[in-house]
């Protein structure tokens, strides 16, 4: 039997902005640039970012390939808090090489 965690409405609206704030800033993307992938204003990215509103499903699987995010998972758990920083300069460097992948 797998442990899955079970998230309530209110701990994503708290996790969530946090999240795509820190995606977006790993993957060196700034609102603009996002927006136009999404075909979304700069200023709806900054929302999603503070908490004032949130993205549709749709719209987040769309992140997830833009942030090159694995599921949706990752934009709520607070168990992913690996960074790159930490990892052996030929970690960091697949990881850089992974992120230029272009998706499918």
């Amino acid at each position: 039997m797998t442990n899955k965690k079970i998230y309530t409405a209110s701990a994503i609206e708290k996790i969530l902005p946090e999240k795509l704030k820190k995606f977006r800033k790993n993957a060196k993307l700034t609102t603009n640039q996002v927006g136009e992938m999404l075909n979304k204003t700069p200023s709806a990215i900054t929302l999603w970012e503070t908490g004032k509103s949130l993205p549709d499903v749709n719209t987040l699987l769309k992140l997830c390939d833009i942030y090159k995010v694995a599921d949706l998972s990752e934009f709520v758990n607070q168990d992913t808090s690996l960074e790159v920083s930490s990892l052996a300069k030929s970690e960091q460097e697949i990881i850089r090489l992974w992120r230029k992948t272009p998706s499918d």
